[in-house]
């Protein structure tokens, strides 16, 4: 069955977009090794980015806390004082409040640490570093985490450091699983999971094109399309969601990315473009009305053992407003082994080639 091979600095460079984070992250500093099993993928992401939550420090906030004291502090509990007669002991319950590391931020931090820790594929190199990370966190509680976990998380001026870091670690405990043996972890296979990342590809792309492109460029996601039917219950009919609508002055193009392990099927013994694509793309096409330039794009990653395409044909479409109107198709595959510069360059190209060719120049 045909891969997808994609170095872990390449996951952080798509997932950096995903969470608006592109100018905070570092991939200088990742190894460029892109033969890691996925616990050590899912490991380097987390590492390289807890380094620099502990370089900063362990981030603190006041926790109210409720104990029985031989001296005030706080607030008496007179309450608690009384109803569990602790003042014949010469102790009184007191609420106070103690500015700790032992919050919600830091025991995601250790609950991740730990797991990943207990993989059972992880690399003995990987499993030193996070020893080595978990000793600064004993003063922490350990905590269970679902999914419901991250979203009680509040971010400020004070914690802003540790979002991206807490961002993987939320990708990591969703891609968890129990190894059949007792007290260790395995993960799902980050890139060889279509349904995760399909989501991850195309908002990925849509937040590339949005983040990259420039003001003359409109980048919308998963606008809806009426369809052009007249007569009928308007009711019944399906809205149409385009992956990614790029507009300017000259040009409307929709481009519509597909994480797939095979871009072709076959046909008695004959290879050719997947036709239900096609079909969904020529709804979006004859749908649009768009009065300039219309082109549709498919965007495919490429697997490792596939050899890339990149076709482009005419077509005709209908039009309310102009009746018969032509439109450009094409298919395209991204490389996603590439450098993440040459990945950077390749997707600009196929949207605009002289914005492309400039970025190049600015980096070079």
């Amino acid at each position: 069955m045909n891969k997808f091979k994609v170095p872990i600095k390449n996951a952080l460079f798509m997932y950096s977009y995903i969470w608006d984070k592109v100018n905070s992250v570092d991939l200088t500093s990742l190894d460029s090794n892109d033969d890691f099993k996925s616990s050590d993928i899912y490991a380097e992401l987390f590492i390289i980015n807890i380094k620099k939550v502990l370089l900063k420090g362990l981030y603190k906030e006041y926790i109210n806390k409720n104990d029985c004291l031989r001296s005030l502090k706080g607030r008496i509990d007179f309450k608690s004082t009384l109803d569990k007669q602790t003042l014949v002991n010469g102790k009184i319950y007191c609420d106070f409040d103690e500015f700790e590391e032992n919050n919600i931020f830091n025991q995601i931090l250790k609950n991740i640490a730990l797991k990943l820790y207990k993989a059972s594929d992880i690399s003995k190199e990987n499993k030193k570093k996070l020893n080595n990370i978990i000793f600064h966190f004993n003063k922490v509680d350990y905590i269970e985490l679902d999914k419901s976990t991250f979203k009680k998380l509040k971010f400020n001026r004070m914690n802003d450091y540790y979002f991206l870091t807490l961002k993987i670690c939320e990708l990591i405990n969703n891609n968890q699983m129990l190894s059949e043996e007792t007290g260790k972890y395995e993960f799902f296979d980050l890139f060889n999971d279509d349904k995760n990342m399909n989501s991850i590809f195309e908002l990925f792309v849509n937040k590339f094109y949005n983040y990259e492109l420039d003001k003359k460029y409109k980048v919308k996601y998963q606008s809806v399309l009426k369809w052009n039917f007249e007569g009928g219950n308007n009711e019944l009919l399906p809205d149409m969601k385009m992956d990614t609508l790029i507009s300017s002055k000259d040009e409307t193009i929709i481009l519509d990315t597909k994480y797939y392990k095979e871009y072709l099927s076959t046909n008695y013994d004959k290879k050719t473009l997947i036709s239900a694509n096609m079909y969904q793309m020529l709804a979006y096409l004859n749908n649009i009305n768009a009065t300039n330039n219309l082109r549709g794009i498919l965007l495919y990653p490429l697997p490792f053992e596939l050899d890339p395409i990149n076709e482009s044909y005419n077509a005709k479409v209908v039009s309310n407003k102009d009746g018969i109107k032509d439109a450009k198709i094409q298919f395209v595959t991204i490389d996603l082994s590439k450098n993440w510069k040459e990945i950077s360059y390749d997707l600009l190209s196929i949207v605009d080639v002289e914005l492309a060719e400039k970025k190049k120049s600015e980096l070079s």
